[in-house]
């Protein structure tokens, strides 16, 4: 068995090959051509696995080599960090470094996401990007108006009467000019949001898992074809534990010598993932007053969580009591389920108050989020609610 550590680069890769013993057998740079590539590890004696770090261009690099070599193995950078960190770093020593761990079984591997996962994270992921560069656009406007002491006499001031008035207002010429150019933006990219959603909702209803999600309060078509894509194979995922840890919504804990403390969320993994969620938990919140399953939540939303904590805080506790009753089950998310069993996505963070200030506590309250599969059954309302 031969192992190829690579330190994958834009342009060029650094690439070193050990035996068995590790005994170097062949090292140098290669331009990322995949002529070139496999003309490398063509020359390498018996079966081949090749290490690389997770970056955003390995698709392109194992789609090269994938017929030259038995195995590639994709590593988490932040992991092999820890496992073997170096004063001396250069790409020589990083792809040695890969060769002699992925040798001695000891490369901490990360999923390789398959094409059909990778296309819907591309889909999902330009809708997200346009919807971040019209807010940028939509900043720009706020900023002009407020500049010049505007004030919009409608509460949206991107819907029709708002475009009314912004047309008929008065600006100096090079406002003016500006503000146009950010409207006649704003159209452009609302068009191409437009097409975009109608290609997500068209796939969220070919998706059974899409159809589970869109079930929960508060996950629309959008929201459920996030989750899927960030989230990709559930089946990797060895309990519940692992999935929010993923999502990076578990508190960070440091222990030592008996001492203890906890500190905010890891914030590890697709942040895409943790920003849905939230969204969709205050989406949730939001419906808390209809009958269903928050309406136990209306009431918590009026008092405080803990001490100073308001407004978001408090429809969070609410979202706490209905996660304590969630199951979790792999098989349920990815087939073969119950006709009384759908998914549940449920944030239960708990947190200080949301100004920042300090306060006095006598038991920490640290934020924390889950990700549940839930019973779920129509109620007398027509409305989804939760079961254990």
């Amino acid at each position: 068995m031969t192992h190829v550590g690579v330190d994958l680069h834009e342009r060029f890769c650094y690439m070193t090959a050990l035996d068995a013993t590790g005994r170097k057998l062949k090292a140098g740079a290669v331009n990322n051509r995949p002529a070139e590539l496999r003309g490398w590890l063509r020359g390498l004696p018996g079966p081949v696995e090749v290490a690389v770090e997770a970056c955003s261009f390995w698709p392109a690099f194992q789609e090269a080599i994938a017929d030259q070599v038995q195995r590639i193995c994709l590593v988490h950078p932040q992991r092999v960090k820890a496992i073997a960190s170096a004063r001396l770093k250069n790409d020589r020593v990083d792809s040695a470094t890969l060769a002699h761990l992925l040798r001695c079984d000891l490369l901490p591997e990360a999923w390789m996401a398959d094409a059909a996962t990778r296309e819907r994270r591309q889909q999902v992921r330009l809708r997200i990007s346009l919807g971040q560069h019209r807010a940028a656009l939509k900043n720009q406007v706020h900023a002009i108006l407020h500049q010049h002491g505007k004030h919009a006499p409608v509460t949206d001031t991107f819907g029709r009467r708002g475009r009314q008035w912004l047309g008929k207002l008065t600006l100096p010429p090079v406002a003016r000019e500006a503000l146009d150019s950010y409207v006649e933006l704003i159209e452009q990219v609302g068009q191409h949001i437009q097409r975009q959603e109608q290609q997500l909702k068209k796939m969220a209803g070919e998706d059974r898992r899409a159809q589970w999600l869109t079930s929960i309060p508060g996950v629309g078509a959008y929201s459920a074809m996030v989750i899927l894509s960030e989230i990709g194979e559930l089946q990797r995922f060895r309990d519940k534990k692992a999935l929010f840890s993923y999502a990076g919504l578990v508190p960070a804990v440091r222990e030592s010598a008996g001492h203890k403390s906890h500190g905010g969320i890891s914030r590890c993994g697709s942040p895409r993932l943790r920003w849905v969620m939230v969204e969709a938990a205050h989406t949730a919140a939001v419906l808390a007053g209809s009958p269903g399953i928050f309406r136990a939540t209306a009431s918590a939303q009026a008092r405080p969580c803990g001490p100073g904590g308001t407004g978001p805080q408090a429809a969070r506790s609410g979202l706490r009591h209905a996660a304590r009753r969630g199951v979790f089950r792999r098989n349920d998310f990815c087939g073969g389920v119950r006709s009384c069993r759908q998914l549940g996505v449920i944030l239960v963070p708990r947190g200080p108050s949301s100004d920042g200030a300090a306060t006095v506590r006598t038991k920490p309250y640290v934020p924390r989020a889950r990700i549940e599969a839930c019973r779920i059954a129509a109620n007398p309302y027509g409305q989804a609610r939760l079961f254990s």
